[in-house]
Parts: C-alpha cells; sequence; structure tokens
C-alpha cells in the first residue's frame, strides 16, 4: 500500500533502506511501513519481515487515531513550532528559517519599518547596491540575502524555504544542501546586480529558487524512479517555480535574482546527480562537496569582476563620494567661521590643506565620469565647477591666514558668490540651463572669479601652485594686454572704468586653448568696452 512515503524511499539503496529498518523506532511508523513495503518489491530477504509489518501497521494506527483525538489549539501549537526544530533529516533548514526571522527582528530594533523599510535604511544594513556591491563591498552579495524588504517579503520567503528544505535536505544531506543554498544566493545577487545594479536588493529569494531548480533537476535526472513516479512532483515544482517567476514581473519585484538561483541550483543539481551516478544520495562525500563550494566560489568570483563597473553605476558612486568628502571638507569651513577673527593659522592651515585634497580627489573622480548622458552628464560639468571653486576657496583662505589677511576678502567674497550660485543650481536640478551659459557673458562684479580649465591639473596637495600664481590671459576688445593673477594685473585693466565696461567673458580649458593657443591655457578673460 501506497503512502506519502512511498516514492522518497524508492530513491534509497537497499543498505540505506536496511539501516532505516534497523532504527525503525527514530521514525514515524509510516516511513518503516513504506521501507517494508519497498524491501519487498525489490525481494529483500528480511528475517520476520511479516511479523514487523504488522507490529507497524498496528502502531500506524494507533498514531492515527490518537493524531485524530489531538485536534486542540494546544496541539496545533506543537506542531507548528516543529518547524522552527533541528532535526533528524531537516537541521539546516529550520537554522537558516531561524536566522532569517532573528535578522529581521534586529532590522526592527534598528528602527526600520514593519511592512516596507526604507531603501537606503536597508543598504546601510548590507542590502546590495551595485554601486556599493562592484566597488569593492563584495560582502553585501551575502548579507542581503538574510534582509527582507519587510514582514510579508520575509513570510513569503520562510514558507517557501520550510517548503522545499524538508523535502530536499533528507534527500541530498545537511552539508550539501547548505552550500548550494548560499551558492545560489550569491548567484541570485550577482545576476541581480548585473541586471540592475542602482537599486536596493535584499531578500533570500535568489537562494529558494536555487532550491527548486536543484530539487528540479534531481527529480529529472535521477534514473531509478519511473516517469510515472516522478510526473506528479515534477508537475508541481514546474507550477511553483512558473507562478513565482509569473508573479516576479510585477514591479518591485527582484526577477533577476529569482533566475541566478534558478540557473544555479540547476547547475549544482546536474552536479549531484553526476556525482553519485544519476541516484540521489544523502551521502555525498565531504571532499566532492567541498571542491564543489570551492569551483563554485571560483566562478562567481570572476563573474563578480567581470560586471563593468561603468555608466550609471559609477555616477551614483561617484556623487555619493563626492557628497562625502564635501561634509568633510565643510566641517572645517564651520569650525573656521565659528572662530572667526581668533582663527589661527596654526590650526587651521593643515584643516585647509586636508581639505584641497578632498576637493581634488572629488575633482579627479568626476573627471573619470565620461559615459552618462543628458541630465546626468550635465550635473557632472556643474559638480566640477562647483568642486573646482570649493578648491580655489579653500586655497585662498590658507593663503590669507598664512600671510594674515582677512579672511573674507573681496576676492574671497567673489568666489563664494560664484559657488553659491553653483550650489543653487544643483539644488534646483537646472545644470542644463548652467551649461548653456557656463562660458557667456557674466556679471561685471565677477572678473575676478578665475576657473581651471577642463584640462588643466595641478599636484595634489601643493599650495604653492595656488590662485595666485594663476596666470590668466586678458584681452580687452580683441588686444591682448598681457597677463593677470590675482595678486597683479596689467594697467590697462588696473585703469579700466568699470562704468564703461560692456561685458565679460571667461573662456576655459579647450575653448580658451583654441581661442589663444599656449597663450590661453590657464584661461581667458575677454573684455568688451563701450563704444
Amino acid at each position: 500500500m501506497e503512502n506519502r512515503y512511498t516514492a522518497e524511499v524508492a530513491i534509497l539503496g537497499t543498505e540505506e533502506l536496511l539501516g532505516l529498518l534497523q532504527a525503525r523506532e527514530e521514525y514515524e511508523p509510516e516511513i518503516i511501513l513504506a521501507v517494508i513495503a519497498e524491501l519487498q518489491i525489490r525481494q529483500v530477504q528480511v528475517p520476520d519481515l511479516e511479523e514487523l509489518k504488522e507490529q507497524t501497521q498496528a502502531a500506524y494506527k494507533n498514531s492515527l487515531e490518537l493524531e485524530n483525538q489531538s485536534q486542540s489549539s494546544s496541539g496545533k501549537t506543537s506542531d507548528m513550532f516543529q518547524v522552527f526544530v533541528p532535526q533528524r533529516g531537516y537541521f539546516v533548514t529550520p537554522v537558516l528559517l531561524n536566522l532569517n526571522l532573528l535578522v529581521f527582528v534586529v532590522m526592527l530594533l534598528l528602527g526600520l519599518n514593519f511592512m516596507n523599510p526604507e531603501a537606503g535604511q536597508l543598504f546601510a544594513i548590507g542590502g546590495n547596491y551595485g554601486p556599493y556591491t562592484l566597488s569593492g563591498q563584495w560582502w553585501r552579495l551575502f548579507t542581503s540575502t538574510f534582509l527582507h524588504g519587510g514582514i510579508i517579503h520575509l513570510l513569503l520567503n520562510m514558507m517557501a524555504l520550510v517548503s522545499v528544505g524538508r523535502q530536499l535536505e533528507q534527500m541530498i544531506g545537511r552539508t550539501p544542501f547548505l552550500v548550494s543554498y548560499i551558492l545560489c544566493g550569491l548567484a541570485g545577487s550577482l545576476l541581480s546586480v548585473w541586471w540592475d545594479g542602482t537599486r536596493v536588493s535584499v531578500g533570500a529569494s535568489g537562494a529558494i529558487f536555487g532550491m527548486f531548480g536543484l530539487l528540479l533537476l534531481l527529480m529529472a535526472l535521477e534514473r531509478k524512479l519511473t516517469w510515472k513516479e516522478k510526473k506528479a512532483m515534477l508537475g508541481n515544482l514546474v507550477l511553483v517555480i512558473g507562478i513565482n517567476l509569473g508573479y516576479g514581473m510585477k514591479g518591485g519585484i527582484d526577477n533577476a535574482a529569482h533566475a541566478g538561483g534558478l540557473i544555479a541550483g540547476s547547475i549544482l543539481g546536474a552536479v549531484l546527480m553526476l556525482r553519485s551516478n544519476r541516484v540521489i544520495s544523502a551521502n555525498y562525500s565531504l571532499v566532492g562537496t567541498s571542491a564543489m563550494a570551492g569551483a563554485g566560489l571560483v566562478l562567481l568570483s570572476i563573474l563578480y569582476t567581470v560586471i563593468p563597473f561603468t555608466g550609471q553605476k559609477r555616477y551614483l558612486y561617484t556623487m555619493d563620494q563626492v557628497a562625502q568628502k564635501e561634509a568633510v571638507a565643510m566641517q572645517t569651513l564651520q569650525k573656521l567661521s565659528e572662530a572667526g577673527e581668533e582663527a589661527k593659522a596654526a590650526v587651521f592651515a593643515p584643516q585647509l590643506e586636508t581639505g584641497v585634497k578632498l576637493w581634488d580627489e572629488s575633482e579627479t573622480l568626476l573627471e573619470a565620469i565620461d559615459d552618462v548622458e543628458g541630465t546626468g552628464k550635465d550635473r557632472v560639468l556643474v559638480m566640477l565647477d562647483y568642486v573646482r571653486l570649493r578648491k580655489i576657496s579653500f586655497q585662498m583662505l590658507h593663503d590669507d591666514l598664512k600671510q594674515n589677511r582677512p579672511l573674507l576678502n573681496p576676492k574671497q567674497q567673489q568666489v563664494l558668490e560664484a559657488i553659491n550660485d553653483y550650489a543653487t543650481t544643483l539644488q534646483q536640478g537646472k545644470e542644463s540651463e548652467e551649461i548653456a551659459n557656463r562660458n557667456q557673458v557674466i556679471d561685471v562684479d565677477m572678473p575676478e572669479v578665475i576657473l581651471k580649465g577642463d584640462e588643466s591639473e595641478s599636484p595634489e596637495g601643493n599650495l604653492s601652485n595656488d590662485y595666485g600664481q594663476m596666470k590668466v590671459l586678458v584681452v580687452i576688445d580683441g588686444i591682448k594686454v598681457g597677463y593677470k593673477t590675482a595678486d597683479e594685473e596689467p594697467a590697462q585693466l588696473a585703469g579700466l572704468d568699470e562704468t564703461k565696461i560692456e561685458n565679460i567673458t571667461v573662456l576655459k580649458g579647450k575653448q580658451a586653448r583654441d581661442a589663444y593657443g599656449e597663450e590661453g591655457a590657464n584661461g581667458v578673460i575677454e573684455i568688451t568696452t563701450k563704444q
């Protein structure tokens, strides 16, 4: 007579069946009845097998009667809690279940929302986010598999984990199950980053889909069970996988992680079948499992290194890094403002030098972005001008402190006004308008503002090559009248009546060089007077 364990014991070897029979007191009567039935089918001679069968049937009948009598709420609660308790044939699954639940409790204690935590909070505690995962924080591929986006997300995944774990773990054993779970989780996270690395991804679904894929391959490749015996199980598996993939098509679901886990699980299932000659076994060797784990990690590491860290992922990472460096540098400015006239060069000059290095690092990061278009490209260009002005401002403050000059002299005020304009542009999202006007006519009150060209560089932290030494070509009504620095200016410019100025144009970088050759390498100030 068939029962719910008939198909599972049919794939076991004869020695394993005899072992179960010998340790029959540790198992349910229904399992032992299935073992006895399989031994009889194989015509294995076992002493007193019929007598043992009758005893087991009686025990099974008694257990059914007891089960029917225990329908109280306390009994149901006790059965429910069994899914959390590690036991023989079901050890790793409850450990993973409890670990996911514990992590969720910690998330709540940290203040994350019960139903829908914010992406920034999930990132802060280890969520999978391409700009950082691909820039060296590879461990996010693993930690994200234990985080969930709310209680519903958690419960759905844990129900699926228990469902597949109860069946699969006793088939292949603890260690292969755990190794496969981890590898599938990593594969899901990796494909998620490759497919769309601009959002925070969390959840155990990649690993769980991997377990479904592994079980599917085990059933498909196993050679002892008949197609009739496999058909129902395979049909259910395909249906579950199809429903979940279909559900993943809706917005907000990380189907890439599902697919990555499923592919990895299918590959691992094929490997396990190859290792056991297409017979499912719970006794895979530790050496072979270790080799499988090592090969999987090496392959995933290679895939991690070949995912391009370009485009939007690098843009988002760079912008965040620039913001962090800005926050650190601006602390010095805040302290300097609080000190006011009491500011001492011995205290603040080293901090300003550090600030210059931070702005220089930000400039280098921004200059490396050459593969974004549209508003992203405009924002990078405006941020570059903003960062360069900040660097000039810090250099000026450093020199003013060293030379005991007033910190808010006219030159510094003009730079700060330009910085405020750029900051307003960035806050209001009007970078495209700023780009359209960046090299055109500017206010006559700003002739002192000198922007370094896009192609010019200065040694990191070299304050001797500061704004006071930058020679900017001055052209009045089309005539080159000499060079201007922050400390000196041509006589024609010094004697020029501002009321007679029609407009002033600042040329930088390539535009200045194209118009005036190497004479305009540091920039050009073109002044047109009223005729």
